[in-house]
């Protein structure tokens, strides 16, 4: 009798235990947070605040989201902004692919014509028009660029060091992830061995899934740029022609 029942009682407290007492690494960690079910698609909208100095510089945009890396897919992503006046219509279309690969195009109406983004340190580490994102973080990332280490688990989060496998201008990211759900909670973006921002996310649920809601930017020199979603629409039909040139232009 006794013997029948101690694996059971084994089983059920093994079950209890934290993930990392399970022998969780980092890798499978970062996995289950990449993995987390996304919307085939997506449209929402989006305010920015941008403070610096003491002053206040907000602007809001339309955002299209398309194809989840995790599934082998080129994630796509267009933002259209619809206001100040001195950037309405400007817009960003970032195809992101699962090795990592970006390619960008970035739309000024003063300038006439359509910049392309190289893939590179060059033009995706620049900030994404004067916030404190540049324009790798808004196209986001994806697994195969960093390798993952876990550095231990602290108010129900996992903390896990992320460092690049090429070029960029982070050498490391520290991850706060979920313990539960897997959700990034922050993450700490290392610069010359020094803090150089960190990012806080707030999510909702919208259709089952968990979408961020509020994410706040803040920068060691004091700025900080929080961009509020709404209005998020998921499994909306409209096609891949979002995702064009001749779009980004209209």
């Amino acid at each position: 009798m006794t013997r029948s029942i101690f694996p059971a009682i084994a089983l059920a407290l093994v079950s209890t235990l934290p993930l990392a007492a399970q022998g969780l690494t980092g890798p499978e960690i970062m996995d289950r947070h990449f993995h987390k079910a996304k919307p085939g698609t997506l449209v929402m909208t989006m305010s920015m605040t941008i403070t610096k100095n003491g002053k206040n510089l907000s602007r809001s945009m339309t955002t299209w989201g398309m194809g989840d890396n995790a599934k082998g897919e080129v994630e796509r992503k267009l933002i259209k902004f619809l206001a100040p006046g001195d950037i309405k219509g400007s817009g960003f279309l970032s195809s992101k692919k699962v090795d990592g690969s970006t390619e960008s195009q970035l739309w000024l109406p003063a300038m006439g014509k359509v910049r392309r983004l190289s893939s590179g340190a060059s033009d995706q580490d620049q900030a994404f028009f004067g916030s404190d994102f540049t324009n790798r973080d808004i196209s986001g990332f994806v697994e195969a660029e960093f390798t993952y280490d876990l550095k231990g688990e602290e108010e129900g989060a996992f903390i896990v060091e992320a460092k690049p496998r090429s070029q960029m201008t982070y050498e490391r990211l520290v991850y706060r992830i979920d313990t539960k759900d897997f959700g990034a909670r922050r993450i700490d973006y290392w610069k010359g061995g020094k803090l150089f921002k960190y990012q806080t996310l707030a999510y909702t649920e919208v259709d089952g899934f968990a979408l961020p809601s509020r994410i706040l930017m803040t920068a060691s020199s004091g700025s900080t740029t929080e961009i509020r979603l709404s209005e998020q629409k998921v499994g909306q039909d409209f096609g891949d022609q979002v995702f064009t040139e001749r779009f980004l232009k209209q």
